[in-house]
């Protein structure tokens, strides 16, 4: 079973926290993403995954109660292999220079009006990393705050 946690960080003013993943990245380097990852064993759940990439990723140090599940989705492939995905958000105010960046997996963060992450996603720019699923959360999310 594969299972992963995406995250939308939002902030007060209705923008949401991009990071551009680093350029040593395997699978699609220098590009923007939302913040994500693996749950990485069984005993795991879904939202410690999601507080340890924050704070590995970003050096957030948030609790499990900070995270809002917004949607799953489960696939099964054809194969039987089962894949489960969380989306959380969480609201922060923090200044872009606030972050600690894990330099490994991200080069930089920047805040970006919602409206223009969904227009990006919409148009399939090259520049983001998405998913259809994404972007039909990020616009229920945005409709919501």
């Amino acid at each position: 079973m594969h299972r992963e946690v995406i995250i939308y960080i939002i902030n007060n003013k209705k923008e949401i926290l991009l990071q551009k993943r680093s350029s040593t990245k395997k699978h699609h380097p220098n590009k923007w993403a939302l913040c994500s990852g693996h749950v990485e064993d069984f005993d795991e759940d879904f939202e410690a995954a999601a507080v340890r990439e924050l704070n590995e990723e970003l050096g957030l140090i948030i609790s499990k109660e900070e995270l809002e599940l917004v949607f799953i989705k489960e696939l099964v492939d054809d194969s039987k292999d089962k894949h489960i995905t969380k989306y959380y958000v969480l609201h922060t105010d923090k200044n872009e220079n606030d972050f600690v960046l894990q330099k490994e997996e991200l080069s930089e963060v920047k805040w970006y009006e919602i409206t223009k992450v969904i227009d990006m996603m919409e148009n399939k720019s090259q520049d983001i990393v998405f998913s259809d699923s994404m972007l039909t959360i990020l616009k229920s999310i945005n409709k919501d705050i």
